[in-house]
């Protein structure tokens, strides 16, 4: 069963994996089938267990109902569970690029699981057909499986005894891989891969969501003194030089984030002349674009929607942290949320009224509780939009119906901010361009099909912000106003350029100013997520203290990165190269791609002495996030440089 979802798992997902042939798939498997055997050594243990023992019983207490009936229970909940993990996990891999875990469900904490799975049912369907022909070859195996013997007397033969001591034998090696790390099993597999990026095909999902790759890692590549030196998470905006008049020059703005779902670089036409035939899903975005100052190598921090909020709102990676899990983070995680810093915070105190605005409900994955330990202190939901439109059953999203569709939410978001106290912080996250990639029914035929079902969401949610701008640009603060906008993260892709580690990151990030006075293309360097909390206390002026992974991109100065965590890797980008590091410490480099990291033709390795210093920077970075972790914290108070550091 495990091996044919893993089978299932590769071919749908064939055209993330088509560098594998037959002769690495079988390795694969063979690498995997140690999991797999560690997975139903325990999940199947109960089933086992009565096996063996009900041997030792007389036989007439195998044959009453209640304990067939809990024998058969023990066979197949674990079955049936582990298939629907396996199987739906290969819908979600192209969305997140690794199998699932535990953070699945705050993930989706707020979400009606029912209705979700309806829809995907029926558009996920070579999925559902795989789960229900694998379910039933269990049922057919199980009934081939005989449990009936004929007693002898109240004694126990040795041939009855020789199966359970068989079984015993050969699963006790299984129950011990189970009190092993996720990374000692994980080193144990890696040497049937040839790529990290096979890491999920090694995997099986009741593994990983078993054992999530959470437990406590502590790393050690440099001491305390030499780690502070290669990297301290810590920003304070000052003037660049003595001549700098850029520092502070948008004191007061109104601030507005706008981050698109799903809205990748990929998608964007003004990013892919090359490839885009004149055929853009994005005239809109390719039209203002140009006005703004934008990140030609612009890179997301995470993989998921809750990954981008600590990026862009506190500048800090999760590498694997869920902010809304909370048995997971007090477990796992015990001090990811002692920041005690973020923009919020400090727009807060600036003086700037401040408001989250999220087209679902309430509570939904838990964005605005994390946005609310750093200062804002009101949103505009789903349930804020029903009360003042009375008539919005049309403007719902499928996505059991508790959603609002871009459109009618941006302006009714527009509407919203001219309630706000001017300096305001608006901060918005789009929703309609997400999976199931639902359109409003006026816009059925307005948008044309490509050969993802989300190249006509992208187009429905670009025309919304179309006309969110249209609707706010006559508004008197809208002169007043700094806007950032970037995609959470990437989504599903087709595009050959974007199937590669930067390529599955790459994502839009651009400061807009209606007063033309910030604007062109930062192409000397990579930009991030993180960035955006230091670029914006620069441009501000406000000059607080802060936790911070990024740096301010005025800043040549600076260290200019983009982190991610997916494939099961700690990944560095730069525009010098590529740096991947497994949670056991092993590093592999790659050269930088043209058009996601350099330009055409610098895309070669660079020295020994670049790889060494990005590599030491990545290695340096994590440590100093695990022992905050696990040690200290993110406190400001914990994140100031010593003097003897500065």
């Amino acid at each position: 069963m495990m091996q044919l979802c893993r089978l299932v798992y590769f071919y749908y997902n064939y055209s993330l994996f088509s560098e594998i042939g037959v002769g690495q798939l079988l390795r694969l498997m063979q690498g995997g089938l140690l999991l797999d055997m560690m997975a139903v050594a325990y999940g199947f243990l109960l089933y086992y267990i009565m096996v063996g023992v009900g041997q030792f019983l007389p036989s007439r207490v195998e044959e009453y109902g209640w304990y067939r009936g809990v024998r058969h229970a023990a066979y197949f909940v674990p079955y049936v569970l582990f298939t629907f993990a396996n199987i739906s996990d290969a819908g979600y891999y192209p969305f997140v690029y690794r199998r699932i875990n535990r953070d699945v469900f705050s993930e989706f904490e707020g979400a009606n699981f029912g209705s979700l799975y309806g829809e995907f049912i029926v558009d996920y369907w070579p999925l559902t057909v795989a789960f229900a022909l694998i379910i039933l070859l269990g049922v057919f195996g199980y009934r081939m499986v005989r449990f009936e013997r004929k007693p002898i007397g109240d004694t126990l033969s040795w041939r009855d005894g020789l199966l359970p001591l068989i079984l015993v034998i050969v699963l006790l090696p299984f129950w011990y891989l189970g009190g092993k790390s996720f990374s000692d099993l994980m080193a144990l597999s890696a040497r049937y891969m040839s790529d990290f990026k096979q890491f999920p095909i090694v995997l099986n999902s009741p593994v990983t969501i078993l054992k999530d790759g959470s437990e406590r890692q502590e790393y050690s590549f440099f001491s305390e003194a030499e780690l502070s030196r290669h990297f301290t998470p810590y920003y304070k905006a000052a003037p660049l030089s003595d001549s700098d008049t850029l520092f502070g020059s948008m004191r007061g703005r109104n601030v507005v984030i706008i981050q698109m779902e799903s809205m990748a670089k990929e998608f964007v036409g003004f990013f892919n002349k090359e490839t885009s035939s004149g055929h853009s899903l994005t005239p809109f975005l390719d039209r203002l674009l140009p006005e703004t100052l934008y990140a030609q190598y612009g890179f997301a921090s995470g993989k998921r929607s809750i990954d981008s909020f600590p990026a862009i709102y506190i500048s800090m990676p999760t590498f694997g942290a869920t902010f809304n899990n909370r048995s997971r983070l007090e477990r796992d995680f015990e001090h990811y949320t002692s920041y005690d810093t973020g923009l919020p915070r400090s727009l807060k105190e600036s003086g700037y009224d401040l408001k989250f605005y999220h087209g679902d409900r309430e509570g939904m994955m838990g964005f605005f509780e994390m946005l609310e330990r750093v200062g804002v202190e009101k949103q505009y939901t789903a349930e804020s939009y029903d009360k003042e439109y009375t008539d919005a059953a049309n403007d719902r999203i499928g996505m059991a119906g508790s959603a609002v569709h871009d459109l009618p939410f941006g302006l009714a978001m527009a509407k919203d901010i001219e309630t706000l106290k001017q300096p305001f912080g608006a901060f918005y996250f789009s929703l309609s361009n997400h999976n199931p990639f639902v359109l409003p029914d006026e816009f059925e035929e307005k948008f044309e099909g490509r050969s993802l079902p989300i190249h006509r969401t992208v187009q429905y949610a670009d025309f919304a912000l179309e006309k969110f701008f249209e609707r706010v640009k006559e508004e008197p603060w809208y002169q007043n106003t700094l806007f950032v906008l970037t995609a959470d993260h990437t989504s599903v892709s087709d595009e050959p350029l974007y199937q590669c580690l930067p390529g599955k990151s790459a994502v839009p990030i651009a400061f807009f100013d209606p007063q033309g006075k910030l604007k062109g293309c930062v192409d000397e360097y990579v930009v991030q997520h993180t960035d955006i909390l230091p670029t914006l206390l620069y441009l501000l002026g406000i000059t607080d203290p802060v936790l911070s992974y990024g740096a301010n991109i005025f800043d040549k100065k600076a260290e200019h990165i983009g982190l991610n965590f997916y494939y099961n890797q700690y990944l560095l980008f730069a525009k010098e190269v590529t740096v991947a590091m497994t949670p056991y410490g092993e590093v592999r480099v790659e050269a930088p791609v043209a058009r996601l990291q350099t330009g055409p033709g610098a895309d070669v390795m660079p020295n020994d002495s670049i790889v060494a210093h990005y590599t030491h920077l990545l290695q340096a970075i994590v440590q100093d996030y695990n022992h905050r972790v696990h040690r200290t914290s993110f406190s400001i108070t914990d994140v100031v440089p010593k003097e003897s550091d500065q």
